[in-house]
């Protein structure tokens, strides 16, 4: 799996386990898991932090470190047993060597149980392909991350900034019968327009009318690569149009 920011120091991911992924409603796995080319590999920071927690868990974690950056804690877990490099309450920075992969507490092998940790455990995934995963270093894209917060909000979930499944899963449809007034339309006209689309008269009006269809239309030929009578103007629920926005596609 190719990784922005590396968990592992030799920088090769194999992923063994996806998050949620352990049955068939894909509920009881907080994390990914991840082996290296020789399957045993030291454990780096992906991001600047301070240690908060080094321990063991007994409900099946293993020995762990959790480590906090701008308020959002990244998690080790299944790590060697007398391995930890640091200690609660030290700096650690990007790519710093933490720990060394094990098997300790509820694993059969060798590997890293890497999880996310916000007001409950997140989809790990765009923190690991984010080049700046906690938004310390300004990210250049401000734009992008602020249409993020703004569908966020506008769907009434965590408003981090960052795209992932569960802000994919709660998109709805817009087009101009549906949900056409929502706010959520505002949020999309505004990063429209910063994109370089052309409004027309109304401008940002928070209605999806006949200019707004026409340049989802646009949109969809030309940046989604959608064809023929895929090509509707409607920004389907979870579909490949809203995928795109997101940049989750």
């Amino acid at each position: 799996m190719n990784l922005k920011n590396n968990i592992l120091k030799g920088k090769v991911h194999y992923l063994t386990s996806d998050y949620k992924a352990r049955n068939n409603n894909r509920s009881t796995h907080n994390g990914m898991d991840f082996i290296g080319p020789n399957q045993i590999d030291d454990i780096v920071a992906i991001e600047d932090g301070t240690v908060t927690y080094t321990g063991y868990d007994n409900g099946g974690g293993g020995y762990w470190i959790s480590i906090k950056t701008n308020g959002i804690e990244h998690r080790y877990f299944h790590l060697a047993k007398g391995s930890f490099k640091v200690k609660k309450g030290d700096k650690v920075t990007k790519g710093e060597v933490i720990a060394t992969m094990g098997k300790s507490g509820n694993a059969t092998n060798y590997n890293v149980h890497f999880a996310i940790y916000k007001n409950g455990y997140q989809d790990p995934k765009p923190y690991l392909m984010n080049e700046d995963p906690f938004n310390i270093h300004g990210n250049k894209d401000d734009n992008f991350i602020t249409f993020v917060k703004g569908v966020q909000q506008a769907l009434k979930i965590n408003g981090d900034g960052i795209a992932g499944k569960e802000t994919l899963n709660k998109t709805i449809t817009i087009s101009r019968t549906t949900n056409n007034k929502h706010p959520i339309v505002k949020v999309l006209q505004t990063y429209l327009q910063s994109l370089g689309y052309d409004l027309g008269k109304y401008g940002i009006d928070g209605v999806y009318g006949p200019q707004m269809e026409k340049i989802i239309k646009k949109y969809q030929t030309e940046v989604v690569g959608l064809k023929g009578n895929l090509v509707d103007g409607i920004i389907t629920a979870k579909k490949y149009t809203w995928q795109k926005l997101l940049k989750l596609s």
